[in-house]
C-alpha cells in the first residue's frame, strides 16, 4: 500500500490549550495543521433578538466551517459537545474528549443522546485524562488515549519567588475538582503553617468564598503567562483532589515544582507521578517537610518526568499517526 501522506487537519474549537499546541509543534514540523475557534463564546441568548442573533452567528459559522474542511483532510474537533453544531458543517470527524463533556454531559437529558452518537459516528476517538476511560471506551473501544500535551521546555523552570513561602491551590474551586477536599486541605494548611507561609489560590469557581473562609488568600485571575508564574514560582504547588492530574498540576510538573496531592492516584500507577501525599494529613505534613528542607526536592527530575510522558512532541506523533491511518482507511 502507498504511504499516506501527512494529511491536512483543521482543529475546530479549544481546550486546555490543546489545539493550539498541537498546531504550534505541528507546525515546526511543516504540517498543515489549522485552527477554527467556536461560533461565539458561552453565553445566554435572551429574547427573540438573542435567538435571532444567536441563528445568524451560528449559521455564518457552519458555513465557513464547510468551506474549510473542503479544504482539509481530517476535521479534529474538540469537546464532544461542539459536535452537535460542528456535525452540519463537517459530517466526518475525529473527536478529542477533554473531560465534562463525556464525563457530565453524555448523562444529561437533553445531550446525552448526542454526545454519544458524537462518540459512535467519529473517524477516530481521543481522550485526555484516564479517568476518562470508563465514559468513553464503553462507546468507542478503539478510542486513544492521550495525555494532556504540554510544551515543557518552554515552561520557565521553577524558581520560587522571594519573600515568605508561598503554597498554590493550582485547581479552581469547584466540586468536579472535589473542592470539599480542597477545603479541608487548605483548613489543615493554613492551620499547620501557622503564619509560615502564604496560602493562595485563584479567585475562580463556586466555592472561592469558601477558600478564603479557610484563610486561602485569593489571587485575581490573569493571563495564563501570569498563571504559570504564579506555579514555577511557588514553593509548594497543591495539585487537585479529583484524582487525575489535569492540565494546571500538568503545567507546575513540567516547570519542576514540588507538588502535594490530597488524594490517591491509582489512575497513574504505571507512571509513578513524582508528586508527595495520597491523604490530608499526608498532604500537609509533605507541604511542611519540603517547605522546611526536610525533603529533598530534585526539580530537573520533575521535569524530565513531564517531558517523558505529556510533552507535545509525543502528542503530535501520535495523532498524526491516527489520522494518517483515518485517510488510508477511506481508501
Amino acid at each position: 500500500m502507498t504511504p499516506v501522506a501527512q494529511p491536512s487537519v483543521l482543529h475546530v474549537n479549544e481546550a486546555a490549550f490543546t489545539a493550539h499546541r498541537l498546531i504550534a509543534e505541528a507546525s515546526r514540523r511543516g504540517f498543515a495543521w489549522h485552527y477554527l475557534p467556536k461560533a461565539a463564546p458561552a453565553q445566554e441568548w435572551r429574547g427573540p433578538t438573542g435567538q435571532a442573533r444567536r441563528a445568524l452567528i451560528g449559521a455564518a459559522w457552519v458555513a465557513r466551517l464547510r468551506l474549510l474542511a473542503r479544504r482539509h483532510d481530517i476535521v479534529h474537533v474538540h469537546s464532544a459537545s461542539t459536535v452537535a453544531h460542528s456535525r452540519f458543517g463537517a459530517p466526518r470527524y475525529v473527536l478529542h474528549c477533554h473531560g465534562s463533556d463525556v464525563r457530565t454531559a453524555q448523562y444529561e437529558p437533553s445531550r446525552g443522546a448526542g454526545i454519544r452518537d458524537a462518540l459512535r459516528d467519529a473517524e477516530a476517538v481521543f481522550f485526555s485524562t484516564p479517568d476518562l476511560a470508563e465514559h468513553v471506551l464503553p462507546h468507542r473501544d478503539d478510542a486513544v488515549y492521550l495525555p494532556v500535551p504540554i510544551d515543557v521546555d518552554n515552561i520557565a523552570p521553577w524558581t520560587p519567588t522571594p519573600g515568605p513561602p508561598r503554597v498554590v491551590f493550582a485547581s479552581r474551586w469547584s466540586p468536579d475538582k472535589n473542592s470539599a477536599v480542597q477545603l479541608e486541605t487548605a483548613a489543615a494548611l493554613v492551620g499547620a503553617l501557622d503564619g509560615r507561609a502564604d496560602v493562595v489560590g485563584l479567585d475562580w469557581g463556586p466555592q472561592a468564598a469558601d477558600a478564603a473562609a479557610a484563610g486561602v488568600t485569593l489571587l485575581p485571575r490573569g493571563d495564563h503567562a501570569d498563571y504559570l508564574a504564579l506555579l514555577s514560582g511557588a514553593h509548594v504547588v497543591v495539585g487537585q483532589a479529583a484524582g487525575i492530574l489535569a492540565v494546571s498540576e500538568i503545567e507546575a510538573l513540567a516547570a519542576g515544582a514540588p507538588m502535594v496531592v490530597p488524594v490517591p492516584l491509582p489512575l497513574y500507577a504505571d507512571t509513578a507521578p513524582p508528586v508527595l501525599g495520597g491523604s490530608v494529613a499526608d498532604a500537609v505534613a509533605a507541604a511542611v517537610s519540603v517547605l522546611d528542607g526536610s525533603v529533598p526536592h530534585e526539580p530537573e527530575k520533575v521535569r524530565q518526568w513531564a517531558h517523558d510522558h505529556f510533552d507535545v512532541g509525543h502528542a503530535v506523533d501520535t495523532v498524526a499517526a491516527v489520522h494518517r491511518d483515518v485517510v488510508a482507511a477511506r481508501r
